[in-house]
């Protein structure tokens, strides 16, 4: 990107939670939330390390719920993957969609190993 950002910097603020810091970035137009970053989108990120506040952040400037990533996770997968069933129960409510794959094709419920995971899973 030539935005004059270091996007493996950016990552580390997504990963660490560095809330004001991702925020500032992304209100000030130089990155669009749906843009990829490396093999993922923010959003990924987010959900992969647990990040609710961002996750709601991005949500809220209108990043894509059922996006996947260059493997074919979304992030709802990274979050079941990970147990945080916070962003699990958010992304779901945002209209994740619960009846995707896995990459190896597992249903999603069956890919959680929690069982608040499961349970928020089959709910209607």
């Amino acid at each position: 990107m030539g935005d004059g950002h270091n996007i493996e910097g950016i990552i580390w603020t997504i990963k660490n939670g560095v809330y004001d810091e991702v925020e500032r970035i992304f209100l000030a137009g130089s990155l669009n939330v749906n843009d990829q970053m490396g093999v993922r989108f923010p959003l990924h990120y987010a959900a992969d390390f647990g990040q609710l506040k961002l996750l709601k952040f991005f949500v809220r400037i209108g990043a894509e719920v059922d996006r996947k990533d260059k493997y074919g996770i979304t992030p709802l997968l990274a979050a079941i993957w990970e147990g945080h069933t916070r962003c699990v129960e958010f992304l779901l409510q945002m209209g994740a969609s619960r009846t995707e794959r896995t990459p190896e094709g597992q249903s999603y419920a069956g890919a959680a190993k929690q069982e608040d995971i499961r349970r928020l899973l089959a709910r209607d």
